[in-house]
């Protein structure tokens, strides 16, 4: 038990440290994107002019306002989309990868990527590089899967629920603090290289890049290997398996898993993946779209935004570590039904 629990509190400590290294970005994301267009960006590329062309495009698709304020809206979307589609495409490669070379070592690779990007985003004085920051950004954060698939690994199924509101904690933890030291940074850069147009965001680029750093050499130093060869996928991966992994409808069907032991099991799987993904495909553009919200609607700066995301993580953590992480194993769909229940009574 006592391993177990360590490593759960490696994990913990993990993914806090990735959450406020992720996060950073957040509040700085309109400041960003309207540094690109603006007339006294030296740096400026084509790819900025050409990305708002589309922007304008979707916009008269769907009948937004033609207002340039709100086009950023838009291109801070296009930004997000492009980073959760592409996390989609390596969590689930990655997956499969650790389960036949092992959770470690494909955790780490995923993190090396993910510092790599944080080095592009420390240069990325115009658009072009950017994106491509956030691209490889999006194709190495497979650490979050890997790490609840080392949750699953290392704790039964009356352990899991707890040790999976633990980790919960650690998310809500990083969003408490993550965007609001990524304003902090942003402030000091400003304060103190004021000569510089790019200090705003080089300055917590910088911050991220160090942290992810540190976080490589926690987890190679202190997580250990969870998946015993003897548990390892040695079948040979096909291109059918492949192509069973990246296309959402026959990922939903979950044809990967051939070692199910009821019928009845695949079937309750594809409800709870359906179930999940229409939850986090409403949830998961909040923190890009709120930012653009307060930026163009109330004019905040980089800090007020911090503060917004301090007060929202709280809130998160005082749900995952007070209530989530106490709901008795096998309640957990009682306890969902009664907060919705509760919340549309209002």
């Amino acid at each position: 038990m006592g391993v177990k629990l360590n490593v759960v509190n490696i994990l913990f400590f993990s993914i806090l440290i990735d959450f406020l290294e992720f996060t950073i970005i957040l509040p700085l994301l309109p400041k960003i994107l309207t540094y690109y267009g603006s007339e006294t960006n030296s740096h400026q590329d084509t790819l900025y002019e050409r990305t708002i062309s589309f922007v304008q495009f979707i916009r008269d698709l769907t009948g937004a306002p033609n207002d340039a304020k709100w086009n950023s809206v838009l291109f801070g979307g296009l930004v997000g989309s492009l980073f959760s589609l592409l996390q989609f495409f390596s969590s689930t490669l990655c997956g499969i990868a650790s389960d036949r070379y092992g959770r470690k070592p494909v955790l780490l690779l995923s993190m090396i990527g993910i510092s790599f990007s944080y080095g592009l985003w420390c240069v990325s004085y115009n658009l072009t590089i950017f994106m491509f920051a956030r691209l490889v950004s999006g194709l190495s954060k497979a650490n979050v899967a890997i790490t609840l698939a080392i949750v699953s690994d290392t704790t039964n199924e009356k352990e899991r629920n707890h040790a999976m509101a633990w980790i919960g904690v650690a998310f809500s933890l990083g969003f408490i603090f993550g965007p609001l030291f990524g304003a902090l940074c942003s402030q000091f850069g400003i304060t103190y290289w004021s000569t510089s147009s790019v200090s705003f965001f080089i300055v917590p680029a910088c911050v991220s890049l160090v942290l992810s750093l540190i976080n490589i050499g926690f987890i190679y130093r202190y997580c250990p290997e969870t998946l015993p060869i003897a548990k390892r996928n040695e079948t040979k991966t096909t291109i059918k398996d492949v192509y069973n992994a990246i296309i959402p409808w026959r990922l939903f069907q979950f044809r990967a898993i051939r070692k199910a032991k009821f019928n009845h099991d695949i079937v309750i799987l594809r409800q709870l993946g359906l179930a999940s993904f229409f939850y986090m495909i409403i949830f998961a553009g909040l923190e890009f779209t709120i930012t653009f919200l307060v930026y163009n609607r109330f004019n905040w700066n980089s800090m007020q935004q911090g503060k917004m995301f301090f007060l929202m993580g709280l809130c998160m953590a005082l749900v995952q570590g007070g209530y989530v992480r106490r709901i008795p194993h096998g309640k957990e769909i009682t306890a969902a039904m009664t907060v919705s229940n509760r919340n549309q009574m209002r």
